[in-house]
C-alpha cells in the first residue's frame, strides 16, 4: 500500500507540474501576438507617401558682383491620401526656400534663391531639406557656381585732329585698321574735330588716318598715329 501510495503520489506532483507549466506559458504568447499587431499598425502610420523631388538636384550660375542668377522651383509630389504639412530648409545663408511651409495633398512646389551678394568667386554647394513630420524627408542638393568679373576685352581710341579751312567741306572720314596702310574700318565722323573709335580688342595695335571730304571727294591723309589697347 505504501508502494501504490507512493507512485501515485509521484503522478501526481508531475502532473501538477506540468499544469502550472501551461498556465505561465499562454500569457506570454498572447503578449507577442498583440505586441506583433501593434508594431504592424506603426509601420504603416509612419509609411512616407513623398515621390523623389522634381529636379533632383539645382545648379545656379552666377557672376561675382552682377545681379542675382534667375530663381528655380522644385516639386514633389504625394502618393498617400489626405492633406499633410511640409517644411522647406537649408544648410547655407546663401539660399533661400519659398514658402518655407506648406500644405499638400497631391503636389507643391517651392521656390529656390540665391543670393551672391558679397560672395568670392568659386563653387559653393548647399542642402535643400523637405520635411513631413519627423520621419519622411527628401532632400535636393544645390550648387552655385559663382564666375569671377571677367575684365572688358574691348576698348577705344580718341583721335584729335586739326580743322581743314576749305569753305565747301562737308566732313570727315576715320580710318582704322591693324597694319598701316591697309584700313579695315571706315567711319564717317561728320564736320568735327574729334571722334572716339570704340570696339578696339585690348592687346593690339590699331593704325588711324583722317581724311577730309566734300563733293568732289576725300583729301590725302593725314598723319598716321597708332596705338596699343590697353
Amino acid at each position: 500500500m505504501r508502494y501504490i501510495f507512493g507512485a501515485i503520489s509521484h503522478q501526481a506532483m508531475r502532473f501538477r507540474r506540468k499544469t502550472h507549466f501551461s498556465t505561465i506559458q499562454w500569457p506570454w504568447q498572447i503578449v507577442g501576438i498583440v505586441v506583433f499587431i501593434c508594431l504592424g499598425l506603426g509601420s504603416e502610420g509612419l509609411a512616407c507617401h513623398l515621390t523623389p523631388v522634381s529636379p533632383a538636384s539645382l545648379t545656379f550660375h552666377a557672376v561675382q558682383g552682377a545681379t542675382n542668377p534667375p530663381k528655380q522651383t522644385i516639386t514633389i509630389s504625394r502618393s498617400g491620401t489626405g492633406t499633410v504639412t511640409l517644411n522647406a530648409s537649408d544648410n547655407a545663408s546663401w539660399i533661400s526656400e519659398s514658402p518655407a511651409t506648406t500644405s499638400i495633398t497631391k503636389s507643391a512646389t517651392f521656390t529656390v534663391a540665391v543670393n551672391t551678394s558679397g560672395r568670392t568667386a568659386g563653387t559653393y554647394n548647399a542642402i535643400v531639406t523637405i520635411k513631413s513630420a519627423t520621419w519622411c524627408t527628401k532632400t535636393v542638393p544645390v550648387t552655385l557656381i559663382l564666375s569671377p568679373t571677367t575684365p572688358s576685352t574691348m576698348s577705344s581710341a580718341t583721335l584729335t585732329w586739326n580743322a581743314v579751312t576749305a569753305t565747301s567741306l562737308t566732313g570727315y572720314r576715320v580710318y582704322v585698321g591693324e597694319i598701316p596702310n591697309q584700313y579695315t574700318r571706315t567711319i564717317n565722323v561728320g564736320n568735327v574735330t574729334s571722334s572716339t573709335v570704340s570696339s578696339l580688342t585690348v592687346g593690339r595695335t590699331y593704325y588711324f588716318v583722317v581724311r577730309a571730304y566734300n563733293s568732289a571727294g576725300e583729301s590725302p591723309s593725314s598723319n598716321i598715329v597708332s596705338k596699343t589697347i590697353q
